[in-house]
């Protein structure tokens, strides 16, 4: 049972947690429909920061390094968005407007900036993994976090007006 008000190490365990699990769920679950092992996503992820062919070379041990950058990144973006939430309250007041469009904002930096600067590089995607891609970052990263932060506020109890 979860007792609140949660302090703000504990919201960012949860929510980074929960989020990140169901973003990488989604991928393994997916990939898995198309024949892939499911250490496939894992791999992908350390590729990033070891280039592909190390990656993938690497077997399991990699895979979990990959896990690991995988929950690295997951909190960081849930870090992003709860702490931003306690200066602007409206990220909290309003999860279903801006959750989805963090999710989306999230998936155009990773896409755009991250992976062009990373072992990864630019790759050229077919129209329908970016509108996956763009789905998963809505349902499975934005739409978690925002829920999760308004559920926080909703039974925090902040000073000076804040969200109740």
């Amino acid at each position: 049972m979860i007792r609140y008000p949660l302090t703000t190490a504990q919201a960012i365990l949860v929510g980074g947690l929960v989020m990140g699990s169901l973003d990488i769920l989604k991928n393994i679950v997916f990939l898995s429909y198309q024949g892939r092992p499911w250490t496939y996503v894992l791999h992908i992820v350390a590729s990033g920061a070891l280039g592909r062919e190390a990656a993938f070379k690497g077997g399991f041990p990699v895979a979990m390094l990959g896990l690991l950058f995988h929950f690295v990144i997951a909190f960081t973006v849930f870090t992003l968005y709860y702490l931003a939430s306690r200066r602007l309250e409206t990220l909290a007041r309003h999860p279903f407007i801006w959750g989805p469009l963090y999710g989306v904002a999230v998936f155009a930096t990773m896409r755009w900036v991250i992976f062009p600067l990373s072992a990864i590089g630019w790759i050229k995607t077919p129209t329908a993994v970016l509108v996956d891609g763009i789905l998963t970052h809505i349902l499975c990263v934005g739409l978690p976090t925002s829920l999760i932060v308004y559920e926080i506020a909703r039974r925090t109890p902040v000073p000076h007006g804040g969200v109740q």
